[in-house]
């Protein structure tokens, strides 16, 4: 007895710790890559789709139910997607209705075949007798304490004396615990993923509250196994709680968990060693922002006068553009562009520099739309290998990409602003001033732009309550550089936002929504009513 006890301890220290570094992997994986922008996309679409979304997401739990798929990772999603409350509501609503339906399925459908297979398992024999005398409790001791498999037990309750009504609550309330503690597990691992620096208070609590859940909910399965153990003669084993196996499982699930474990946090490991290049190829890639160039104000000035003259005429109020009049006139913009091939760069002052980039990448982004006008609704109707990544355009006597432009003011100029500047001809992008860019007055126009975004509802907009804040994508898709320029993507928005910034000073931090990005041309044709100039 005593080496079976030893056994069995060892058996659980493995598999708990298995379970940590499992979870410690996770995490890593999630801060290495940035899945914060596929979940940003998601969460985009789900709070546009509103109560649409919510019950396909619930229908989804339900046939997952039915269907014997485990739920853990769904559970999980909900957590990441829709936080610790509205996730818990959903997964509980999804996860209650799936286990009813599986129980009249079990109950009409099925019973032959699960009476049958229900019949060789002395375990469930013993439940049947159980809830013949205790009913509706023992099917809450094992909502409780997960001695048979949640999918399952379903249908087998189903062939049991417990009555449907009783049924439903006893599950409903039961599974709460273990479901909360998913779901808080998914926001959690959502909290670390998503790139923003928070104060050692906001880690403190997200801590606090998963250790506070973990411990509630082991506690209450050791208090169901002993109640089950007395009831029905079942449950003597170590149980399992959420998310760990039970030694009753023998060696080989131990050590199947052990590899999982291994091999994620070998993953982990890679991928933090490695991050830079895995977060090259998910998204844009990540940069340190170092300002590279010296102010000369007594160099060279290069002319942007001929881009001046295009984006005065064509470019109307709020950046809306007009490419039908841009297209039967594209002389200025295309000697513009040629001359961008004969200026000497390195001449050129920090600010002469940081205004030519701009222009050059909003001119060459003008002319690629007319290169395709009219047969295109949107940039992204252009054939990739000749949209961003293509090495075409030519500044001062070198091929460039408009993404190694865009590379080049991100990395050599340390202002995130330019993000508001650069324009990728869509109606989710900034808007296109109607004025080019110049050395002298960079700043000024930056701060404009970034002015003017931050405090336009197409950009930035707080939701009713103000517990909520919707944010252009840029804000997801190069949070890297927000982060490094200001700490986070709230606090460099709260830099031209004086409600944020009063929020965030009082210790209001709205929650982050990133609006759906339009990538519809930003036409004169697709312009509203109004607009105004930024």
């Amino acid at each position: 007895m005593a080496a079976e006890s030893t056994v069995s301890r060892s058996t659980k220290i493995v598999q708990m710790c298995s379970l940590l570094l499992i979870i410690v992997s996770l995490f890593v994986i999630a801060r290495v890559l940035p899945v914060g922008q596929g979940i940003a996309r998601l969460q985009s679409w789900l709070s546009h789709a509103g109560a649409v979304g919510i019950l396909a997401y619930a229908a989804i739990y339900v046939l997952a139910t039915v269907l014997l798929v485990p739920g853990a990772a769904i559970t999980l999603l909900a957590g990441v997607l829709y936080g610790p409350l509205w996730g818990t509501i959903i997964v509980s609503a999804g996860a209650t209705t799936g286990a009813s339906a599986a129980f009249l399925l079990g109950r009409f459908a099925f019973r032959g075949s699960v009476e049958r297979a229900a019949g060789r398992n002395p375990k469930f024999r013993a439940i049947d007798g159980a809830i013949a005398a205790n009913g509706w409790k023992i099917v809450a001791l094992l909502r409780l304490s997960p001695v048979v498999p949640f999918n399952l037990s379903n249908y087998f309750f189903g062939i049991t004396g417990v009555g449907f009504g009783s049924y439903v609550l006893a599950s409903w309330i039961c599974m709460l615990p273990g479901t909360l503690l998913y779901v808080y597990l998914g926001y959690a691992a959502s909290q670390a993923a998503g790139g923003e620096t928070s104060g050692w208070l906001h880690w403190t609590l997200l801590g606090a509250g998963l250790a506070i859940i973990l411990l509630v909910s082991a506690y209450i399965t050791k208090l169901a196994r002993k109640a089950l153990a007395g009831a029905a003669g079942i449950g003597n084993n170590p149980a399992e709680t959420p998310g760990v196996t039970s030694a009753a499982g023998g060696v080989r699930r131990t050590v199947v968990l052990a590899i999982i474990a291994i091999i994620m946090t070998t993953a982990a490991v890679c991928g933090w060693l490695k991050r830079s290049a895995l977060q090259g190829v998910f998204g844009p890639p990540p940069v340190k922002l170092v300002n590279r160039f010296h102010h000369n104000p007594g160099g060279p000035v290069f002319s942007n006068a001929e881009f001046n003259r295009v984006v005065s005429e064509y470019v109307h109020p709020g950046g809306w553009v007009d490419y039908t009049g841009l297209s039967k006139h594209p002389r200025y913009l295309d000697q513009y562009i040629a001359s961008l091939t004969h200026v000497d760069f390195q001449k050129l002052g920090r600010d002469q520099k940081l205004a030519l980039l701009i222009n050059a990448y909003n001119a060459c982004t003008l002319r690629l739309i007319l290169d395709h006008y009219p047969t295109i609704k949107s940039i992204m109707d252009i054939p990739s290998d000749q949209r961003w990544a293509a090495v075409r355009w030519n500044i001062g006597g070198k091929l460039y990409s408009l993404e190694n432009i865009e590379l080049m003011l991100r990395s050599d100029f340390a202002d995130p602003r330019i993000h508001f500047a650069i324009v990728c001809a869509s109606i989710g992008c900034p808007p296109l001033r109607d004025e080019a860019y110049e050395g002298n007055t960079v700043n000024a126009q930056l701060q404009s732009q970034a002015d003017y975004v931050n405090n336009n509802p197409r950009w930035l907009r707080f939701g009713s309550r103000g517990r909520t804040i919707h944010l252009t994508m840029l804000y997801d898709w190069y949070s890297g550089d927000f982060q490094q320029a200001a700490g986070g993507v709230l606090k460099f928005a709260a830099r031209f936002n004086r409600r944020l910034a009063a929020d965030l000073a009082a210790g209001r931090k709205p929650r982050v929504v990133f609006k759906q990005y339009d990538w519809n041309l930003n036409s004169i044709q697709n312009m509203p009513q109004t607009g105004n100039k930024p």
